[in-house]
């Protein structure tokens, strides 16, 4: 099943990036009284009750602004309706229906898709007495909220959570997506590992702008390869076009279980390349990365401390060497995969887990505030792909974030999960 997208739309203001900042529980848009502060669309991965979906926060839509700059986030947020599975138009309680309300509405179902009544800012009783006046834009009652106190949240994602999809564990094969700027390689890199030209390659960057997948078998191993067009700057998505490529790469990342991270040698690792792998890292999956072009550079020449340097936020990356022009490094790579896929789907027992808990806590005791002792009371995986260990303690909400890292890190050595997120759930007893 793939991945659906969910998203959010409506006129200025109405507290379209509070919700979706409730419902990430990430402060990821900018929230203010101001209209139109969301410029761009932004964009991330969920889940719900171990369902996933794509978020998508439009900026506002004005039908009536003689601002060029406001015209263009009106364009994107048609754009990024368009590309929507599911929309959920939202509307504030506390103004009622207004006209641009009733014509974003008109131009919406225009498109044809599947829209839910969102009716925000529903923060008391009185303000219950007004939203039977929204029954005249035809979207039935529709879901009342408040997204900055959290109320109705519940509601609207349980009627939602048919759209989202549960990973299907259909096959064995290694499912991996191919990520990275545009003209770095990928194309090449595809069309290297799977031996047919799939791919369009050009020198332009950008080219490639649907997801390709592709089935191939090496070495006795089954691979599925995801080719997603390249993530481009933020200020340097201007056409239609490239905004669907950003969105399809997110999804692309969703909905495979390992990123190749693909960088030019030829150029450092840039600020495009670290978010990149802070997207890889956020949605769970493992990594490789691939420095490219080889054939272009000294090997010498390349500063790989200073590459880990710059990723250390994402940390035991295995790094490979490749040219995809050439067609080197290509078994190094999959080798490299194959390693990340076993580390990425790794269970651990019980007894191993609290064994090695209790050796990394008494090499360094965690901090105790007066009387107040804290020591764990458990340790167990609760799942995987990637790994994900929980560890109930007493006094739990005295663990510092920087000594919960120390675990992180020990553990990481010790079952080596090199390349792999170790997602590690802190709790009271």
């Amino acid at each position: 099943m793939s991945t659906p997208i969910i998203t959010i739309c409506g006129r200025p203001n109405v507290g379209k990036s509070t919700l979706f900042n409730r419902l990430t529980g990430r402060r990821k848009s900018i929230v203010s009284e101001i209209p139109g502060t969301t410029r761009d669309s932004i964009q991330t991965n969920c889940l719900w009750n171990d369902k996933s979906f794509i978020l998508v926060d439009s900026g506002g839509i004005e039908t009536h602004s003689d601002s060029q700059i406001t015209q263009k986030v009106t364009d994107k947020s048609y754009e990024s309706i368009n590309e929507a599975d599911h929309i959920l138009f939202v509307v504030d309680a506390t103004s009622g229906i207004t006209n641009e309300d009733t014509e974003i509405l008109r131009i919406i179902r225009k498109i044809d898709k599947e829209i839910t009544l969102v009716i925000n800012k529903v923060d008391n009783s009185s303000r219950e007495e007004n939203i039977s006046d929204f029954f005249v834009l035809g979207l039935g009652e529709g879901i009342n909220i408040s997204a900055y106190h959290g109320n109705g949240i519940f509601d609207l994602m349980n009627s939602l959570e048919h759209l989202f999809s549960v990973e299907e564990v259909d096959d064995e094969s290694i499912k991996f997506s191919i990520i990275g700027r545009p003209n770095v390689g990928k194309s090449t890199l595809f069309n290297s590992m799977i031996g047919q030209a799939k791919s369009i390659v050009s020198e332009i960057p950008g080219t490639t702008r649907d997801s390709v997948d592709s089935k191939f078998e090496y070495k006795n191993n089954d691979y599925t390869i995801v080719d997603t067009a390249g993530i481009r700057r933020k200020g340097k998505i201007g056409k239609e076009i490239e905004y669907f490529s950003v969105l399809r790469t997110i999804k692309a990342i969703s909905e495979s279980h390992i990123s190749l991270l693909v960088i030019d040698s030829t150029e450092n690792v840039t600020l495009q390349d670290q978010h990149i792998a802070g997207l890889i890292r956020e949605s769970g999956n493992g990594c490789v990365l691939v420095m490219n072009k080889l054939d272009l550079i000294d090997k010498e020449k390349i500063k790989e401390k200073e590459i880990i340097e710059k990723l250390k936020f994402f940390p035991g990356i295995p790094l490979v060497y490749t040219s995809a022009k050439l067609k080197s490094g290509m078994s190094e790579m999959l080798k490299e995969l194959i390693s990340v896929n076993r580390r990425y789907r790794q269970n651990f027992s019980d007894d191993e887990i609290w064994k090695n808990i209790l050796n990394i806590i008494s090499s360094n005791m965690p901090p105790s505030k007066g009387k107040r002792r804290v020591y764990p009371t458990s340790a167990k995986q609760i799942g995987s792909n990637p790994p994900k260990i929980q560890i109930k303690f007493h006094n739990a909400e005295l663990v510092h974030f920087s000594y919960k890292r120390y675990i992180e890190n020990e553990l990481r050595n010790i079952f080596d999960l090199r390349g792999v997120p170790l997602q590690l759930e802190i709790s009271e007893k």
